[in-house]
């Protein structure tokens, strides 16, 4: 790859999605990537990667209705890569300021406000739900549940 596949966007950091999968196989621990569309319209799909034994996954959306061509030519596509990097991103690839890959911040930045994706479980595609807060223990959180309240669902996005 030429450069560090690090882009700047409204001041922060993000690495492409190619740069993810690229460092995954130097470090020759990309075992497996599986991808399934869960939904069809919107274009929803979860991927799977396995690294160095351990399962991580992503999920990622496409409006049909979207007003960018690449979307609305390629959504399959679209949403894989942004699953696949959002999968590595939790693996602890192209972590710079955030999970998000800068292929998802630009779709995301040039969307118009009116499509909002609805959040979806990573495990098993139901409606999910983002919460922050303190737990009793006085521990901050962040994490996506599933609407069907199975444990082993959440993503933790931040747990101290």
């Amino acid at each position: 790859m030429k450069g560090n596949g690090i882009v700047t966007i409204h001041g922060r950091e993000y690495m492409t999605v190619s740069r993810r999968v690229e460092l995954a196989h130097e470090d020759k621990a990309l075992e497996s990537v599986e991808t399934k569309v869960l939904s069809h319209n919107p274009v929803v799909i979860k991927a799977r990667v396995t690294i160095k034994g351990k399962t991580y996954t992503g999920i990622s959306s496409v409006n049909l209705e979207s007003s960018r061509n690449i979307e609305r030519e390629n959504p399959y596509e679209v949403a894989e890569t942004s699953a696949v990097g959002r999968a590595l991103g939790f693996a602890g690839y192209g972590l710079i300021e955030s999970i998000a890959s800068a292929d998802e911040v630009v779709n995301a930045t040039t969307k118009p406000t009116s499509t909002t994706k609805p959040l979806a479980c990573a495990t098993c595609g139901q409606p999910a739900e983002r919460k922050k807060g303190v737990s009793k223990a006085g521990r901050e959180y962040e994490a996506v549940f599933c609407s069907t309240g199975a444990k082993d669902h959440t993503q933790w996005l931040i747990s101290q």
